[in-house]
Formats: structure tokens, C-alpha cells, sequence
């Protein structure tokens, strides 16, 4: 192999090959992977693997358990840490679904995290369906 030289110094080919990778993978943000129709946000917040343990850890939200008492919950009785605190970081937000369980209507939304494209649920408790129940037994 012969070495490179530029401007009176002189590379080993390998050290140059290794530099341009380097360069290459530092270079690009992770948006710049997103495909073109695909939009990104930063989210933060209570994020849980699975829609539902993220109804789950809903539930005793609206029980009046704090935010780390309901995580914690959650991954107690599945015994893996599914939920958590994620601090601001970008996402792809998916479409927004409404769940009805128990009497609760809990709106959730599914978001691919980048650059590593893990799939995390969030979501907020919409209302109670109690009250109308009530009226129709009236």
C-alpha cells in the first residue's frame, strides 16, 4: 500500500478510510434518517412498551397514584421496567386511539423513537363514562 500525501503530509491509506467513516457516521443527525413524509417532535414524559400497560399505568393515574407510583405499579406486576420518565427527545407520533376500559375512556398514542426506532406508548385519561351510566338506568 502506498501512503497518501497532501500539503507536504503524509497518511497511511487505512487511517484515511477509517477517518472517512468517522466523518461519515458523525455527520447525520438522526432526522436525517426519517424518510421524507414522516414529521418529528419533541416528546417528554411517562412512556410505557406496550399500549396496555400504558392503560395500566392510566388506571391508577386516575386512581390519584403519582406519575412514579403508577410506574412503578405497572412494572411491578409485569415484572420488567416497561414504564418511565423519558426526558425530551425526538419521535415519530402515530395516530391517536381511544380506549374505553372500566368505565374510563383514555386517549393513547404510539411514538417510534430515534435514532434506535423504539416503539413507546403515552397517553391521558379523557373522562368517565359513570355519570352518563348512571343517567340511563334513570
Amino acid at each position: 500500500m502506498t501512503a497518501l500525501c497532501l500539503f507536504d503530509r503524509c497518511a497511511h491509506p487505512g487511517r484515511i478510510g477509517l477517518a472517512i467513516l468517522l466523518l461519515a457516521l458523525t455527520s447525520f443527525s438522526p432526522l436525517d434518517r426519517v424518510s421524507a413524509g414522516e414529521r418529528t417532535e419533541r416528546v417528554r414524559g411517562y412512556f410505557c412498551k406496550s399500549k396496555a400497560d400504558q392503560i395500566a399505568f392510566l388506571m391508577h393515574r386516575s386512581r390519584g397514584e403519582t406519575a412514579i407510583m403508577a410506574a412503578n405499579a405497572v412494572n411491578k406486576r409485569i415484572a420488567e421496567a416497561s414504564c418511565a420518565h423519558f426526558l425530551p427527545l425526538t419521535a415519530i407520533p402515530g395516530s391517536e386511539q381511544t380506549v374505553m376500559e372500566r368505565g374510563l375512556v383514555f386517549k393513547v398514542q404510539k411514538f417510534i423513537f430515534l435514532p434506535e426506532k423504539a416503539e413507546y406508548w403515552s397517553g391521558s385519561v379523557f373522562g368517565s363514562l359513570g355519570g352518563a351510566a348512571s343517567e340511563q338506568n334513570i
